[in-house]
């Protein structure tokens, strides 16, 4: 047993220095997610006194499908009144809201979720593979809200970038990952 006690720690040993330092799938997906905090809501600011805001909805279908009311000429009754008004069917899409927003009549609605989709690739960027690109694409679910926001696309293909370290890979921002590979390229 106490020869065991002592092998033990050399083959973990041995294990941790022959690690493979290459950027896995897994790896890459995990350090994304936490760093973007996948899934995201996506949200909307819907000025409800905005005229421009209140045709949209009208266009959009969403006062036929019983989410919104829209005052279509404003009188002296309903003078105080914002011109767009958002019904019971609309209570699970709407977000929270500041003091300063509800008093500029501002409601921010959520129109759908981005949400981690799948790697494409992993890129080695260096020669000496301690510098990583992923891409990856982010999915995006809309909601009925989703049609104030036209052209938003299903998915998107993004990029993550990575370096390796003592402590293994960390994920970096673009900007830092431009400057090493300025600087490898000066190197040369």
């Amino acid at each position: 047993m106490k020869s065991l006690l002592r092998i033990l720690p050399l083959f973990s040993l041995v294990f941790i220095c022959c690690q493979n330092n290459k950027l896995d799938n897994r790896t890459a997906e995990s350090m994304i997610v936490k760093k973007h905090q996948f899934p995201q809501e996506i949200d909307f600011e819907v000025f409800c006194n905005d005229p421009v805001h209140a045709k949209k909805m009208l266009d959009s279908g969403l006062e036929e499908k019983g989410f919104v009311e829209i005052i279509k000429v404003k009188g002296y009754k309903n003078r105080d009144k914002p011109l767009i008004e958002f019904t019971d069917s609309a209570k699970p899409f709407l977000l929270e809201t500041t003091a300063e927003e509800r008093e500029y009549k501002i409601q921010k609605v959520k129109i759908g979720l981005k949400k981690f989709g799948q790697i494409i690739q992993i890129t080695a960027e260096t020669n000496d593979k301690k510098m990583a690109v992923v891409d990856y694409i982010v999915q995006y679910e809309i909601n009925e809200f989703g049609v104030l926001w036209p052209g938003l696309p299903e998915e998107k293909k993004e990029k993550a970038y990575f370096i390796l370290s003592d402590n293994g890979w960390k994920i970096i921002d673009k900007k830092d990952a431009e400057i090493m590979m300025f600087k490898k390229i000066i190197e040369y």
